[in-house]
């Protein structure tokens, strides 16, 4: 199966200084249909087992590390989930990392994670990016 490095370890790979001890990969894993697999110590969002992952992934599916775009999409999209589930340590990791990517790749545009948010969350989100100072 092959695996495309995202979360901290991807960002880290960018030059973040941001750490982390998990390990987050993107997968398609057709034995199954769950959007989140823990395996051996690792995590997996599974493309079977989302539209918006699965984009992403036949973007990324040929890298081992995820591009600094599609690395924002899925910070975007994260962003947005754990501020509705209320995770406010989460959403200040996420802003960080959506901040270097911004700051340091020159991505900002959301292309992607738009068709999966409701206009008011891509409102919010797309707000944070656009004043984030480079």
């Amino acid at each position: 199966m092959n695996k495309v490095l995202i979360g901290g370890r991807a960002l880290v790979a960018l030059g973040s200084a941001r750490n982390t001890l998990d390990i987050d990969y993107l997968v398609d894993d057709k034995s199954t249909s769950e959007m989140f697999i823990r395996k051996n110590g690792e995590d997996y969002c599974n493309a079977n087992g989302s539209k918006f992952f699965k984009e992403i992934y036949d973007i990324e599916k040929d890298r081992q590390i995820a591009s600094a775009q599609s690395l924002l999409e899925l910070k975007a999209y994260g962003w947005v989930q754990h501020s509705l589930n209320g995770n406010w340590k989460k959403v200040t990791d996420y802003e960080y990392d959506i901040k270097f990517l911004v700051q340091n790749h020159n991505v900002r545009k959301l292309d992607i994670v738009q068709k999966y948010l409701s206009k008011s969350e891509f409102e919010e989100v797309t707000k944070f990016i656009n004043n984030i100072k480079i």
